[in-house]
């Protein structure tokens, strides 16, 4: 196995470990919506909603957004000192596998920790900072609240029924289990985000070992459109493709709850001065070793048929089969998932 492969291998590694940190993070942020979800409940039970006069009904809303709101301050607060020290671990993590693998104290720099702290704040989720996903998800839990509690009074139910509404019945998602999978998947993206730019930040730190990143996406049928396409392509550390035609678009997570991760392109054991031979690089596959440099594409067809329709959908599956399409072209250049009709129409 050579060098960068098994800086590889510690990289995704790592990943499985962020999975495990993310799942103790959602069990806070599980408990503080709880918390928000029992005093919200305890403040409809000191109402009769029935006959409930609009004036009366929007102290209790705002009482309510009021309630909303510092649950979420306190969840953005929790999350911002959660990713701060996520983002040195990140940092020093990566600069571990390189020293470890080579076996040499090779002098790699590790970010400041202002520089960590700035990379915190700066990071961008989907496009957005964390605290401002945080704020607008409790603005969205608050008019969910407000939209069932006022259509509940205005069909007349009962103060049980309409916490019914709150917090979900047999079938029906309420508002809080809805609140709930948004904010784990807010969790899950953050984590992501800021682990990968802490190892950029590293990388880049380090131009003079690592020459860029190569994304790896996970290879099984539930692996999105966009990482299908963007598995295997490489980058420089400053985003330019190397051998892609797809824009870098600030690397991964590429969408929530995004599974993939970014490793890095080392120098060879000769450019780097360290006489060892270059061994052919493996990674790992639901079937097993799979050979370093193969493709969503060259996996997928070693896959039944049957496997083939699950990952792509039936009709684009067909599509491919026949040649008139390729994985990359389930995506336009903008890196935007490209639905079976937009196909259709483009390749007949």
């Amino acid at each position: 196995m050579s060098a960068e492969q098994s800086i590889w291998a510690e990289i995704i590694a790592f990943a499985l470990d962020l999975l495990r940190f993310d799942a103790g993070v959602r069990r806070k942020i599980a408990s503080l919506m709880l918390e928000m979800q029992r005093e919200l409940i305890a403040r409809l039970a000191t109402e009769d909603l029935t006959d409930y006069s609009q004036k009366r009904l929007n102290v209790l809303l705002n009482e309510s957004k009021k309630i909303i709101d510092d649950s979420y301050d306190s969840m953005s607060e929790l999350m911002t000192t959660k990713l701060k020290g996520l983002a040195e671990v990140s940092a020093k993590q990566a600069g571990r596998s390189v020293e470890n693998v080579l076996g040499v104290k090779v002098g790699v720099g590790l970010p400041t920790e202002t520089h960590l702290k700035t990379l915190v704040s700066d990071a961008l989720i989907q496009g957005a900072p964390s605290k401002a996903w945080w704020k607008r998800q409790a603005g969205d839990t608050s008019f969910r609240f407000s939209q069932a509690v006022r259509q509940g009074v205005a069909q007349g139910e009962t103060t049980q029924q309409i916490v019914a509404r709150v917090v979900g019945r047999a079938g029906e998602p309420g508002v809080m289990d809805i609140s709930r999978q948004n904010a784990y998947a807010l969790v899950n993206t953050s984590t992501q985000t800021v682990a990968a730019k802490a190892r950029l930040a590293f990388y880049k730190e380090n131009a003079d070992i690592i020459k860029g990143v190569r994304q790896v996406s996970t290879l099984d049928s539930k692996t999105t459109d966009i990482c299908k396409a963007y598995d295997g392509a490489e980058f420089t550390l400053d985003g330019e493709p190397i051998n892609t035609t797809l824009p870098f678009n600030s690397g991964v997570p590429r969408h929530w709850n995004c599974r993939s991760v970014e490793v890095p392109i080392t120098k060879t054991f000769k450019e780097m001065g360290v006489k060892m031979g270059e061994l052919q690089r493996k990674r790992a596959s639901e079937d097993g070793q799979v050979d370093g440099n193969m493709k969503f594409e060259d996996f997928l067809k070693t896959k039944s048929r049957e496997w083939q329709d699950e990952a792509l959908g039936k009709g684009r599956a067909e599509l491919w089969r026949e040649g008139k399409i390729a994985i990359r072209d389930l995506l336009d250049q903008s890196g935007n998932p490209l639905t079976l009709k937009q196909l259709k129409a483009k390749y007949g």
